[in-house]
């Protein structure tokens, strides 16, 4: 049999989904398929020196690039990464591109076309990605995260398929779950997103103050941008408050399982895994993200009841203060949201992938 080849997004240096987020396509078919993964330079970090998986690095263009010669430039390494993936097919003969998506998946994707192999393609947010609507006319089968992914052109929609979200396959292993937290301290998680979160670093220590000085027990664990760090830690030290501050954590997990809320932007793998662990959260959508599909990805929850949404014109010190303040006071705000979340539990997604592809194997 010859290798299908899974190519993946960028990951994100500074969200939980990088830490092991990388192979969660890829185990789908590790008993019984070869693997070849197609990604960029900063995806190829995640993958282990011993990984049993080969793997190719390509270029990545970003045309939505605001900056004129960059966004001119990307269109000729696009380009040179569409002629280096038809090299790669020539040599490799798959029999199926499976794509997931963002920049990096579009050259491998295209260039399927020229074998005349079949594709397939997966949308994790709310919104259909560039990459992906891009592909939409020629690939095989489109799989979502969501149904109600919006922008989707009508004539596709006869070859979508819902099959849920992706989740880290340590997280679906993990048998633990939210409870209500017993122990008096409020442990609040802070996660910034790979494209940074200044506001972060700003806002939320000296809202960790108010509610230290309010006479809470309070521990607070934060993600932020390198240039913060030594300012956040001498804040909280000076003021005594537990912390630990990092730029990034392989075990995001175990903070994550340890605390009461999470305050996050809202990347659909960081949003669909914080409900299957019962993680209550505060969603701060990135403002300026592509097609403003972290808004729709809280929007969705909190729709669900799984999520209270913050949007950034509005965060600062006074309402960040009074959204914690009432989860903190109303203690069935948290077991509500709790409760939500286990109606929307997301579900295995690799055996339904897999039931999609095994047509074209």
């Amino acid at each position: 049999m010859r290798n299908p080849i899974v190519q993946i997004p960028t990951p994100h240096k500074l969200t939980p989904r990088s830490s092991a987020y990388l192979p969660t396509p890829i185990s789908i078919p590790e008993k019984k398929y070869k693997v070849l993964l197609v990604t960029d330079s900063r995806g190829n970090n995640f993958i282990k020196d011993d990984s049993e998986f080969k793997s190719y690095v390509l270029k990545t263009g970003t045309p939505t690039n605001k900056n004129f010669i960059k966004k001119f430039l990307s269109f000729f390494v696009i380009f040179y990464s569409i002629i280096r993936s038809v090299i790669i097919l020539k040599k490799e003969k798959p029999d199926l591109i499976l794509g997931f998506g963002g920049y990096v998946s579009f050259p491998i994707s295209f260039a399927s076309r020229f074998f005349n192999l079949p594709l397939i393609i997966y949308e994790n947010n709310m919104i259909l990605g560039r990459a992906n609507k891009n592909l939409s006319s020629f690939s095989k089968k489109i799989l979502l995260a969501k149904k109600i992914t919006k922008n989707f052109p009508e004539k596709y929609k006869d070859k979508t398929y819902e099959v849920g979200p992706i989740l880290n396959k340590n997280i679906i292993n993990s048998s633990s779950f939210k409870k209500a937290n017993d122990k008096g301290t409020f442990s609040i998680l802070v996660l910034g997103g790979s494209q940074g979160a200044e506001i972060f670093g700003t806002v939320i220590p000296k809202v960790v103050k108010m509610i230290k000085d309010e006479g809470y027990e309070i521990e607070i664990n934060q993600q932020c941008i390198m240039d913060q760090k030594n300012s956040i830690v001498d804040f909280y030290k000076k003021n005594n408050i537990k912390n630990y501050v990092f730029e990034f954590d392989k075990n995001i997990l175990k903070l994550v399982l340890s605390s009461s809320v999470v305050i996050t932007r809202c990347g659909a793998s960081t949003t669909a895994e914080l409900v299957h662990t019962l993680t209550p959260f505060i969603a701060v959508p990135l403002p300026n993200s592509i097609d403003n599909h972290q808004y729709l990805n809280a929007k969705y929850y909190e729709n669900k009841g799984c999520c209270l949404l913050l949007e950034q014109d509005n965060f600062d010190t006074e309402n960040l203060f009074n959204l914690i303040m009432e989860t903190i006071k109303n203690k069935n705000k948290l077991e509500n949201i709790r409760e939500n979340m286990k109606k929307n539990y997301n579900k295995n997604v690799y055996a339904d992938i897999e039931n999609e592809i095994k047509e074209f194997i």
